[in-house]
């Protein structure tokens, strides 16, 4: 009886919430429109609020199929081009193949094995400062290659090994910095690479607003260039301001680290870093060589989800010791993320109706924010955008906060004198950083799970690890603002 009094006022919050946002998808269209909106913008409007309103306090499958079922019920298309314009997309096709074969790699033990190699180097013995620096690097490296739901768990892990060397208890400054950077440090790495996850619904988003999709390439050099300034940053800030205990590392042997049964790079390994290899040559091929070069021209013939899916198909098609190097049916039991997958096929359709012509909306955001961005300069516009979308990506979700924010700013970029990549690039690195509460992110929850460390302590540290972000990335985006 108890029990069941608990769950009550939490499942009538539920359908609370649950009824405030299907009204708003269904409902808010039949309000009086507010000038300068249509009835259609009011339409489309209060689908994409309540789409994002359902998505950071309920759920994401169900709020997200009944967005796109909405979105045809429209002035705007009808549900079959609704459908098709999201479950249907290009962007949902490449996605889920992407998906697949970083599960792939997740589940092949190889991020353990790059991992540990990096922090046995000799040259780390008996320099805890650096040590520390290169451990936290060294996850973010590897969240390149396997996720960062595994290499946070595995980061984890190896620290707890150290932890019991060398004497680091529960509740120590450096346990705690330790374990939340880390976590930070993956999912940060992880967001680098804009073509993982659902980083592509945003840079599709943005390619609707500007008409020039964002530069994977100089995005993943700014990235990491702030990343790795972040970490360097942070363990200045664990030695000099939090004062963490280092000399407890002065006298570990990095050899110890080295797990038995962790071996050699195996050929299922290779062959993967062989496919993530051919995945970023491709980004890195169409990026750098002249539009009209013959390579170019096939790239771009057989398109980024072209490629990726040969890629996939080529690990499905090559065996070893009568097994596909990669089995399809089997990883997609686990890697098929249905939850990124349905965000995307809402979201995406959804926010290029929210500024399609005729709407109105883009004409409302100017009329409500042009007295605020009207007078300000450009690098008092860059450093804005990049603290308030730190704030709002760490109150609601991250991927619905990004396209928002980005929705909202971009129209205001072309008076500067910087290319408006600088600004959606920014967003999307931010974006990555969602983690203080629960529901800023997918990863938030494993931070929350975590036994080492307290709520206070996400809140205390995390905000520090904010800080330091923008104390790195800031500085960097307006010298990238001069250049790009």
């Amino acid at each position: 009886m108890t029990t069941l009094a608990k769950k009550q006022p939490k499942d009538t919050a539920y359908y609370i919430k649950s009824a405030i946002g299907i009204f708003l998808m269904f409902g808010f269209g039949y309000l009086p429109p507010i000038a300068p909106l249509s009835h259609l913008g009011m339409q489309i409007l209060g689908i994409f609020v309540g789409l994002i309103f359902l998505l950071c306090t309920v759920s994401i499958v169900w709020p997200s199929m009944l967005a796109v079922i909405a979105l045809g019920m429209t002035e705007y298309c009808t549900v079959a081009e609704a459908v098709s314009s999201g479950f249907g997309s290009e962007l949902v096709w490449m996605m889920l193949m992407m998906l697949i074969l970083s599960e792939g790699m997740a589940t092949s033990g190889m991020g353990e094995i790059i991992a540990r190699w990096i922090i046995t180097r000799k040259f780390l013995n008996k320099r805890p400062f650096l040590f520390t620096f290169v451990f936290m690097w060294g996850m973010g490296i590897c969240s390149l290659l396997v996720g960062s739901i595994v290499v946070v768990l595995m980061s984890w892990s190896i620290f707890y090994s150290i932890a019991e060397i060398v004497g680091y208890k529960k509740g120590e400054r450096y346990s705690t910095m330790m374990i939340i950077g880390c976590f930070l440090s993956a999912i940060l790495f992880e967001g680098l690479l804009a073509f993982l996850n659902w980083l592509p619904a945003f840079c599709l988003t943005y390619q609707n607003m500007t008409g020039v999709g964002i530069n994977y390439v100089t995005y993943f050099i700014i990235g990491f260039i702030v990343a790795t300034l972040m970490i360097f940053l942070s363990v200045l800030a664990m030695k000099f301001i939090f004062k963490c205990d280092f000399s407890k590392l002065n006298n570990i042997d990095v050899e110890a680290l080295k797990s038995e049964g962790i071996g050699r790079l195996n050929f299922r390994h290779k062959f993967y870093l062989v496919c993530f290899g051919l995945i970023v040559a491709y980004v890195i091929l169409t990026t750098v060589l002249p539009a009209d070069f013959f390579l170019t021209v096939l790239l771009n013939t057989v398109t980024q989800t072209g490629w990726f899916t040969i890629v996939l198909v080529v690990a499905v098609v090559i065996r070893h010791e009568g097994k596909p190097v990669l089995d399809f049916a089997e990883i997609a039991k686990t890697g098929a993320n249905w939850n990124i997958l349905m965000m995307c096929a809402s979201v995406i359709p959804v926010a290029r109706a929210l500024t399609s012509d005729g709407t109105g909306v883009t004409e409302l955001i100017n009329n409500l924010l042009s007295p605020i961005f009207g007078s300000m300069g450009p690098i008092m516009f860059i450093i804005t955008v990049m603290i308030a979308m730190m704030i709002l990506t760490n109150i609601g979700s991250n991927m619905a906060t990004s396209i928002i924010v980005v929705t909202v700013v971009l129209p205001f970029v072309s008076k500067y004198y910087f290319s408006p990549a600088i600004i959606g690039m920014a967003i999307l690195l931010i974006a990555n950083l969602g983690f203080i509460f629960p529901g800023s992110s997918g990863m938030a929850p494993f931070l929350y799970s975590n036994k080492w460390i307290e709520v206070k302590d996400i809140y205390k540290y995390g905000l520090v690890y904010c800080v330091i972000f923008l104390i790195a990335a800031i500085p960097t985006f307006i010298v990238a603002s001069y250049i790009i």
